[in-house]
């Protein structure tokens, strides 16, 4: 008799001890967002979505390059495409560049009047194009990352503007 009460209440203070562990877990999960990224990402297989392209001559051969903002499982990408040749389904696009941007989250910024999460323009006194694309680091707090092509590296460069 006196086994059975120590039983039952073993199994009463199990219980209570594993829900209080899975409210605990839950709250945390729901307050911090890289948590919260982990295990969606832990859930949902890998993705990739297409955020924004833009259009300009990185290269400065008259040709324009497509520059594309790319949300992965991984996080945010900038990736640069040149027009290279005409292949059997048209013109095809190679990939000559690509960046990881510091922050996973996605952000907009007011550029020339637009609001846009991706734009290329000249911002500095040198005559080569930049990359703007904004995001927004785990405090939610906004970054505009500016980043140029190297041409004989073939690589983006992040620049810092004064």
């Amino acid at each position: 008799m006196k086994t059975d009460f120590i039983k039952q209440h073993i199994g009463t203070y199990l219980s209570k001890g594993l829900a209080a562990l899975f409210l605990a877990a839950l709250f945390i999960i729901v307050l911090d967002s890289d948590i919260r990224s982990n295990v969606r990402s832990l859930i949902r297989p890998n993705y990739r979505v297409i955020l924004a392209v833009a259009m300009a001559d990185l290269e400065g051969s008259g040709v324009k390059d497509q520059v594309v903002k790319v949300k992965t499982s991984e996080g945010l990408f900038l990736e640069v495409y040149a027009p290279r040749s005409h292949g059997e389904f048209g013109l095809q696009q190679e990939l000559i560049a690509s960046a990881q941007l510091p922050d996973k989250k996605d952000g907009y910024f007011t550029f020339n009047g637009e609001v846009t999460n991706l734009a290329v323009d000249r911002v500095d006194n040198d005559r080569h194009p930049k990359i703007l694309a904004s995001s927004f680091d785990g405090d939610l707090v906004g970054h505009l990352n500016v980043y140029r092509y190297v041409q004989g590296k073939k690589e983006l460069e992040r620049v810092k503007l004064n």
